[in-house]
């Protein structure tokens, strides 16, 4: 009667465990495998920090997706290995799947956030001490065609100083640029916090500080190929919950934020994580919605420049895609984040 009883008893357990965990969504036998997801960054710099936080906190892993980051340096080299399918989404400024999309490629930016420049051209004291001086000077950038050189390019047009009179070098990698500046083997960079806060340190020479603009700016954000946007959507809209997720954590909780910071950025020096953290925390768009005059803004510069002429009469529309980030705004996603 009691091994009966006992073994009735072990039933009902077991039923009350599974209902008990089906309620709260996890029922292990009915689940799905996780959909992998290759995400690629571009550097150090602290407008990187919702792929980051959404990988390092398991974000990605609460909607089902198993995330792996990969760095690449340069906006032109993360698109070239997403249109050849090496990954699924890249964290990118916004010059480069415009420029790519100008070229003939199938991308699009799924999510902005941060819609505002956060970098500067700092150069070295001893040898540059206003604009005008940078011509017969060496400059180092990620590379031609990358986002910083849309803003030294777009700077030296101000300025009125020919881009031929400058000598560029290719040099992945803000750290390195720094330290390059700061040793006086190139004249001048382009950089972003926390590096920015760096060169104050080292009271380098501030030429220009586009972050004063009020003008948008497609500074950082996901890029998809179209076609893995129309084949896997609902797998991009799961990418985008667990993005605005690391956003509301970057905004909400300075702890775990300025630890993962800290790591990616590649920086030991508390201040500094701490002063980054504040800039980024407060820059960071929530929802990430891409604007439409930040594309804009890209698009008419580009038209100015050879090899894009047909940047002159592209549709903005063209370049983003915020369905999705709509989607979710319209069934309440954004308000738990509240």
């Amino acid at each position: 009667m009691i091994r009966q009883f006992l073994k009735v008893l072990s039933v009902l357990l077991s039923v009350y465990v599974c209902v008990e965990l089906a309620g709260s969504g996890f029922v292990f036998a009915a689940q799905s495998p996780s959909t992998k997801i290759m995400a690629s960054y571009g550097g150090e710099l602290g407008y990187q920090a919702p792929l980051w936080v959404a990988h390092e906190m398991k974000l990605f892993a609460k909607q089902g997706l198993s995330s792996e980051l990969i760095r690449i340096a340069g906006g032109s080299r993360s698109m070239a290995t997403l249109l050849s399918n090496s990954t699924h989404v890249s964290q990118s400024a916004g010059v480069s799947p415009v420029q790519a999309n100008l070229a003939g490629g199938d991308v699009v930016i799924v999510a902005t956030s941060t819609n505002r420049a956060t970098v500067s051209i700092v150069a070295q004291p001893k040898t540059i001490k206003k604009p005008q001086d940078l011509v017969g000077k060496t400059v180092g950038l990620v590379g031609r065609g990358e986002m910083n050189e849309f803003f030294f390019l777009n700077a030296l047009e101000r300025w009125g100083i020919d881009p031929k009179s400058i000598t560029f070098l290719a040099i992945p990698g803000s750290q390195p640029r720094l330290v390059a500046v700061a040793g006086g083997n190139i004249d001048a960079t382009i950089l972003a916090p926390p590096f920015t806060f760096e060169a104050e340190k080292l009271h380098l020479t501030t030429l220009a500080d586009f972050t004063t603009s009020s003008e948008p700016f497609p500074q950082s954000g996901l890029v998809v190929r179209k076609e893995y946007l129309r084949s896997n959507r609902d797998t991009v809209k799961r990418m985008l919950m667990a993005y605005v997720e690391a956003i509301h954590v970057l905004k909400t909780d300075a702890e775990k934020s300025v630890a993962i910071m800290k790591k990616y950025m590649r920086i030991t020096d508390d201040a500094i994580a701490k002063r980054s953290y504040d800039y980024y925390a407060k820059l960071f768009s929530q929802p990430p919605l891409t604007e439409e005059k930040g594309i804009g803004v890209v698009l008419k510069f580009l038209a100015t420049q050879p090899g894009f002429a047909n940047a002159k009469n592209a549709k903005v529309e063209e370049f983003f895609d915020n369905g999705l980030l709509l989607d979710l705004q319209r069934d309440g996603y954004f308000s738990r984040f509240k």
